[in-house]
């Protein structure tokens, strides 16, 4: 287990097992997607849907969220929002671990009003812990304290069983591992030993989405991090990304961000430079700017 440290948009979700991280994610679209860990979501400003399965979540400023372990979840935002994000190996959930592996909540959100004040302090420090490079140990005791307050106000049901992975878990599992290199329903079948008509609806029936759609928005939400981790050139962060053509990319750029990588690059940059004055109880300063609203002891 280690914490990572990485700038911009969340950086993707499969090669992060065992690795803690909290990041602040502006606008997160983000497609289905699982994995081993525990997610937390508190929301600062702005609407996000997020999806768990079959069901559909609407958050607002204020409200928190936490996904368990192994729950295909995805997000989608709704125009300007920001929200704080964490990332939680279970093996940080002490007591609570055996919960967050055999049970699910009849729904993993809770409003604005039951987010008790702990919450949102133990986000705000996981926060810091990151962006600071700093102490796991003290990392996962604010995670405990965010268990302690937020799942007693959850409904959970047990678990009858550990269901084996199906097929929808191994197509979104394989492309995270792969979606940098060819992906195709022939290769995909041929990976997964499945035939291609059952992959085919895998993505029409439980992602609600086409596979070239899917694979971009993984893709781009790769190049979105990486135009703002590195000082790279956008030819490169295209073919680190998996686009053979940059015109493809840039092209996919603008129809999922609504603007060129280097116009992503400039505003964000810029962004991440300006002073704000002002911070509302959620974190936001002035035009919805979020900023840390105070030390921790």
């Amino acid at each position: 287990m280690f914490l990572t440290q990485e700038t911009g948009s969340l950086p993707l979700y499969e090669n992060r097992q065992g690795a803690f991280a909290c990041h602040r994610s502006p606008n997160l679209t983000f497609p289905p997607h699982l994995h081993a860990d525990m997610e937390a979501v508190l929301v600062e400003y702005g609407e996000i849907f997020l999806r768990e399965g079959e069901r559909e979540f609407r958050l607002e400023a204020g409200d928190f969220a936490l996904v368990f372990p192994g729950r295909l979840h995805s997000f989608e935002s709704q125009g300007e929002s920001c929200m704080l994000l964490a990332l939680c190996p279970v093996e940080m959930a002490g007591d609570f671990r055996r919960t967050l592996l055999r049970c699910v909540p009849e729904s993993p959100t809770l409003c604005r009003q039951k987010v008790h004040p702990d919450i949102g302090y133990a986000m705000a420090a996981m926060l810091e812990i990151t962006e600071q490079n700093g102490n796991l140990a003290a990392a996962k005791a604010f995670v405990q304290l965010l268990l302690a307050r937020a799942l007693p106000e959850m409904d959970l049901a047990e678990l009858s069983q550990t269901p084996s992975a199906d097929l929808t878990a191994r197509v979104v599992g394989w492309i995270s591992e792969n979606f940098t290199g060819p992906v195709s329903l022939d290769i995909l079948s041929e990976a997964l030993g499945a035939g291609k008509y059952r992959i085919s609806r895998v993505f029409g029936e439980k992602l609600k989405t086409s596979l070239s759609d899917y694979v971009n928005q993984l893709r781009i939400d790769r190049a979105r991090t990486l135009l703002l981790a590195t000082d790279k050139e956008v030819s490169w962060v295209s073919a680190e990304c998996g686009y053979e053509n940059p015109r493809t990319f840039n092209r996919e750029f603008r129809r999922i961000c609504g603007c060129t990588p280097r116009e992503y690059r400039k505003k964000f940059v810029l962004r991440g430079k300006e002073q704000t004055e002002g911070v509302n109880e959620y974190g936001a300063g002035k035009n919805h700017e979020p900023v840390f609203g105070g030390d921790l002891p």
